[in-house]
């Protein structure tokens, strides 16, 4: 596994990197959601750009951009929500104007035993429904959204079960704190034990984007720009889609 930004920043601090090495080490920050994605991306960039290191730190979307107002030393951010990538604009936290990468889609699962739903509105026979938290978390606030065009927010809202991240959602139907989740369908084809119950109705379905941008002030202005440019070249488009994205209607 790659180490967290964390033990980076220990470093960092501590003054223990030396120059050429700064240098060659890009810092990014990832929604969960692309955790096994952005890996992949990291080490294909690594193969075919000798001399950097991709550092990776992966939480909710709301949390990373947060850490990033505050000052966090990062060069790249990949985020599964736009509207947050617009917040760090606004803020003038971007070295250059977010790209769009690909799509998502929400759908509901169960444990590999459960019985499919024929309608949205069957989620009216769950007791624990888990959902990233719908207060900030970009797979909540879509989930929030679904339901809300679909009127049943309100019937449902008690039953959530909120989680600090979309991954955390589908672990707490696998340990069950939660009889189904509303994830993204990316996040499935990591979870052997979980099948897809329902997809999201398409006429109450959230338009999901995902986005990466060079960050303003990072450590590695040249590394970033190299990197974004790596992550949004078309020839990456097949390694996405094999981990479940999907392109732009």
């Amino acid at each position: 596994m790659r180490q967290g930004l964390l033990a980076l920043l220990g470093l960092l601090s501590a003054g223990c990197i030396d120059g050429s090495q700064e240098q060659a080490r890009i810092t990014v920050l990832a929604a969960t959601s692309l955790t096994d994605a952005v890996e992949a991306l990291a080490d294909s960039f690594e193969i075919t750009h000798p001399g950097y290191q991709v550092v990776l730190s992966v939480a909710s979307t709301s949390l990373l951009a947060r850490q990033i107002e505050y000052g966090a030393p990062a060069d790249v951010f990949f985020s599964a929500n736009v509207a947050w990538m617009d917040h760090l604009e606004a803020q003038g936290g971007l070295a250059a104007p977010a790209r769009e990468l690909f799509g998502n889609h929400l759908v509901v699962v169960g444990r590999s035993g459960m019985s499919t739903l024929s309608s949205i509105h069957d989620l009216a026979g769950a007791q624990r429904i888990a959902v990233a938290d719908p207060g900030h978390v970009p797979a909540g606030v879509y989930a929030r959204e679904g339901l809300e065009c679909a009127n049943l927010w309100k019937a449902l809202e008690r039953r959530l079960v909120p989680t600090l991240d979309v991954r955390a959602a589908l672990v707490s139907v696998q340990t069950g704190a939660a009889d189904i989740a509303i994830v993204y369908a990316s996040d499935v084809r990591m979870a052997p034990a979980m099948r897809v119950l329902l997809p999201w109705p398409s006429d109450c379905a959230p338009d999901i984007r995902y986005t990466v941008a060079p960050l303003r002030g990072g450590p590695n202005p040249h590394g970033a720009e190299r990197l974004v440019a790596f992550a949004t070249d078309p020839a990456r488009w097949g390694m996405w889609e094999r981990y479940g994205f999907a392109p732009f209607p």
